[in-house]
């Protein structure tokens, strides 16, 4: 009877959250680690601090990804630089010495690149990108008439320019009433835009597009002035609940967006 028992999850540690931004966990550890998430704000918090880390690594190091080597750190050439002084008979450590000296010197110049090009780019393509977009979006158009298109006319629009289904959410339960919608553009392609009101008058929106980076990215607060809501990403996907109401109103709001997102994508 006991070996049928299921197994609790293992302790989920550091190792586990770089991993899970690097998208480098099993399936099955994978969703652990987010349940996890879920249940702990504190490691949610870290994880989107070391997701928002490698996107800004990411984007700033870009304009030197596709450069060559230089002749002088290819490692055959320093193999063969090693051998030529019959070095041979030293320290078996001498090609770890040697790779480590290549990627210090990498490192070096492309933080050195880094700094003097000025080429940080802190929005970058993953979920600080997006939350920034989907801010923007709502300022631009919350108070715009919405288009007349019906719900399913343009759940079908958004899916076929994003190339993947796309359902809009229901928050009725939440309190919300769908008001409308429209695609809208923005830096990393078009995305669906979703607005709701209150019985009130309040409006908020979700903004939906694929990810480029941080396909999978955990549920993140972000705000800019009197906008804010919570950012995050599942299955190539990103979503940004947006609007003007206190982050403990939305968080709410924001977690049951992710649970209709996460049962669609399960059927």
């Amino acid at each position: 009877m006991n070996g049928n028992k299921p197994q609790a999850p293992a302790q989920v540690v550091e190792e586990d959250l770089h991993a899970f931004v690097d998208d480098a966990l099993e399936p099955a550890r994978r969703r652990e680690v987010q349940d996890y998430l879920d249940r702990t704000p504190e490691a949610a918090a870290t994880v989107a601090r070391f997701a928002a880390q490698r996107q800004l690594l990411r984007s700033g190091l870009a304009h030197i990804a596709d450069e060559p080597i230089p002749d002088r750190l290819r490692l055959d050439r320093m193999v063969a630089e090693h051998d030529r002084r019959g070095l041979r008979g030293r320290s078996p450590h001498w090609a770890w010495q040697m790779a480590a000296s290549v990627l210090f010197a990498l490192g070096i110049g492309a933080f050195g690149g880094w700094q003097v090009h000025g080429a940080m780019d802190p929005s970058g393509s993953g979920v600080i990108a997006l939350a920034g977009e989907a801010r923007t979006s709502f300022t631009a158009y919350a108070a715009e008439p919405l288009p007349e298109a019906g719900r399913a006319e343009l759940a079908s629009l958004v899916s076929s320019k994003l190339r993947q289904p796309v359902a809009i959410p229901d928050l009725s339960q939440s309190g919300y009433r769908y008001a409308g919608g429209r695609l809208v553009a923005t830096g990393h392609g078009p995305a669906g835009l979703f607005f709701y009101d209150r019985a009130d008058g309040t409006r908020m929106a979700v903004m939906v597009r694929p990810m480029n980076a941080d396909r999978e990215a955990p549920m993140m607060e972000q705000s800019s002035g009197e906008v804010g809501g919570f950012t995050w990403a599942q299955r190539g996907l990103g979503y940004s609940v947006v609007g003007t109401e206190a982050p403990a109103l939305l968080h709410p709001v924001a977690n049951e967006v992710r649970r209709q997102a996460r049962a669609g994508s399960s059927t």
